[in-house]
């Protein structure tokens, strides 16, 4: 299935009126301020994977807004932007934290303890040839075992093919929220009413 860059884009700007009125009612956010204007200031924080800056009792974080249509219980890392030459936002992003919604729940991960288990962790346990298979299979999703301390685990490692003039294939893994848990990523969940 080829993924529309254009169209995507789009879906995620629609969600940002109820996302801040969540950050709003629920995180009882004081100041919201986006960078999808497209401008050259908005691009730059945008390639730093910061789509916005929340101010919440005074502390202000840098934010990257990820929107899902269903909740799998798991967290989708990108790895590779454009394969295999552009890193993803696991490896250029610059924010505070990752605010991951779910038609029913917000999850906001602490960034410094997700990039510490990805660096630490998860990139040394993952061939790089399981990149490169997936992506000359064309194939969308695989799933891999991996042993983390002495445990073994399933991951989904996940392409989307994208089109917007030319062609393009994003990679990532998808890992459980529940072994990211014990793997020291800090994370809160909070149930909301989200339809994304």
């Amino acid at each position: 299935m080829i993924h529309q860059f254009q169209k995507s884009l789009q879906h995620e700007r629609d969600q940002a009126e109820k996302a801040d009125w969540i950050y709003r009612e629920v995180l009882k956010a004081t100041d919201i301020v986006r960078f999808n204007s497209d401008t050259d200031s908005d691009m730059l924080m945008q390639r730093q994977d910061i789509d916005l800056l929340l101010t919440i009792r005074g502390t202000t974080f840098k934010i990257s807004e990820k929107f899902r249509d269903k909740d799998y219980g798991d967290l989708y890392i990108e790895v590779f932007s454009k394969y295999p030459h552009t890193k993803g936002w696991m490896h250029t992003g610059k924010s505070n934290a990752i605010i991951y919604f779910t038609p029913t729940s917000m999850y906001w991960i602490t960034h410094n303890s997700l990039i510490e288990c990805y660096e630490k962790i998860l990139l040394p346990i993952i061939p790089e040839v399981w990149y490169q298979d997936l992506h000359q299979s064309q194939q969308s999703i695989c799933t891999k075992k991996i042993q983390i301390n002495g445990i073994e685990t399933n991951i989904q490692l996940i392409q989307a093919h994208n089109f917007e003039g030319k062609a393009w294939d994003t990679i990532g893994i998808s890992i459980q929220f529940e072994i990211l848990s014990k793997l020291g990523v800090k994370f809160k969940k909070i149930k909301t009413t989200f339809s994304v």
